[in-house]
């Protein structure tokens, strides 16, 4: 279609009008469970740190511990206050116009792989954590995660599918695929470790294998039990009876005893 010269400039300036909305269109951010948060020296659970799916130089905070939302610009190194409105979050997933505007709090300090800062009169602590790759025993996996430790005390299974994984008399090997930087396995890990640890049964031989982020390796246990995580893999004789995948509805103990029956 032919344009004409005088029209030019009027459709020149739609289009860069466009771009720069387009800039400040909808953006996606997604939760980076590798970060590790304290408030006050205290760990906090109900802390997620999201950041954006075009990998902006941002992160954006949030916490049922802080008065409100904060956007964290890694370059500049600053701390910015947020209104609740500016950010909409759907679980592990959060949505914003663009990269918003907020009111400058302070600035964050790095030291020892560790950035913190002042808000609300609360110092606030972020660790990145290096991710878990291969077998790792449950005191391993807790020591690395310390959030994971307080999920698990929490976590109150049910007492019946308790009972009977106490009381179940055959071998079973028990797979579970993880990943530290997954933010659904650091809600479902922990009740898995709860519930191995409460039934106290040897008949239980659980392996828990980390997964490297871009999910290469550990290459040999990703061939054979694939490359679902979390999942809960059970297998008598060398036959898997079934996996649970994901953050199942309900308790999880209830879905490993009735795989189990």
């Amino acid at each position: 279609m032919k344009i004409h010269r005088p029209l030019f400039p009027l459709f020149l300036a739609l289009f860069l009008a466009t771009a720069l909305s387009a800039g400040q269109g909808s953006l996606d951010w997604e939760e980076n469970a590798q970060f590790g948060v304290e408030i006050s020296g205290n760990i906090d659970i109900t802390a997620q740190v999201f950041q954006p799916t075009n990998y902006q130089p941002f992160l954006i905070l949030t916490s049922e511990k802080l008065k409100s939302p904060l956007l964290i610009d890694l370059g500049k190194k600053k701390v910015y206050r947020l209104h609740g409105s500016d950010v909409k979050v759907d679980g592990s997933f959060l949505a914003t116009t663009g990269i918003p505007r907020g009111k400058a709090v302070g600035k964050y300090a790095m030291r020892g792989g560790a950035s913190s800062f002042r808000v609300d009169g609360k110092k606030v602590s972020m660790t990145v954590r290096q991710t878990l790759v291969g077998d790792a025993d449950p005191a391993l996996i807790l020591a690395h995660s310390p959030d994971y430790a307080v999920r698990k005390d929490a976590y109150k299974p049910k007492q019946k599918s308790i009972r009977f994984l106490k009381k179940y008399g055959k071998s079973t090997e028990v797979v579970v695929m993880f990943a530290t930087w997954c933010s659904t396995c650091k809600l479902v890990l922990p009740k898995v470790l709860r519930v191995f640890e409460d039934a106290g049964n040897s008949k239980f031989s659980v392996r828990y294998i980390g997964i490297a982020m871009g999910g290469g390796e550990p290459h040999a246990e990703l061939e054979r039990y694939g490359h679902d995580y979390p999942a809960v893999i059970l297998l008598q004789n060398g036959r898997e009876l079934d996996r649970i995948v994901g953050d199942p509805p309900g308790p999880i103990e209830d879905r490993i005893v009735n795989i189990l029956h």
